[in-house]
């Protein structure tokens, strides 16, 4: 828990910035947040057409109710971190490394965690159109109560990823399904693709 944080100044947030045990509340962001450090932060009800958090660390931080068209957040670090209740176009953490994050209540079109490090990552109660983890390392991820129109997992490797509560329409790189857990719903759902993709023809 976050506890005696500092009021912080909209004009505090720069790119490179080391900010340590303050709550951001309702900034609009304009410029750009590249490199910055957020350690024992908490942001609240921040908005912008474009934040930039590109090479940015996300520690021990909370993000709260964010709501932007596009979250460009590639080469990042979030490390025991939260984002709750937020409302992002496309959220771009490609190459980044993501340790024990809680990504909870959020509508997300597009999370990219294309090549990125994913470990002890939960995602809870969220709504997306996208979700891509391809050529990802990952371990120990878990989807609660989610959805997703599509999801990539193309090259991705690791273990423990737990897809029993995540319900996705399509699915793409099946290869990287070795690990993960599924439903003997989702594995009749995808027996007719799943066939496909081997070259078997199922008919009756």
């Amino acid at each position: 828990m976050l506890h005696d944080l500092e009021p912080g100044d909209a004009a505090a947030l720069t790119a490179g910035a080391d900010l340590d045990g303050m709550r951001f509340d309702g900034a609009r962001v304009a410029a750009s947040l590249g490199g910055a450090t957020f350690l024992e932060c908490e942001l609240v009800e921040l908005t912008g057409e474009r934040i930039d958090l590109r090479g940015a660390s996300v520690l021990e931080s909370r993000v709260l109710r964010v709501a932007a068209p596009v979250v460009l957040a590639p080469g990042s670090a979030w490390r025991d971190a939260e984002l709750i209740e937020s409302r992002v176009g496309a959220l771009d953490m490609s190459s980044s490394e993501v340790r024990r994050l809680v990504v909870e209540g959020s509508k997300i079109g597009w999370i990219n965690l294309r090549g990125s490090v994913v470990h002890d990552v939960v995602f809870r109660h969220c709504v997306f159109e996208e979700v891509d983890l391809g050529a990802a390392k990952t371990a120990r991820v878990a989807f609660e109560d989610c959805t997703t129109d599509k999801l990539t997992l193309t090259q991705r490797t690791g273990d423990a990823l737990e897809l029993r509560g995540l319900d996705f329409r399509t699915l793409e790189g099946f290869e990287g399904l070795r690990g993960a857990v599924l439903s003997p719903n989702q594995v009749a759902l995808m027996a007719e693709t799943l066939a496909g993709h081997v070259g078997v023809s199922v008919r009756e």
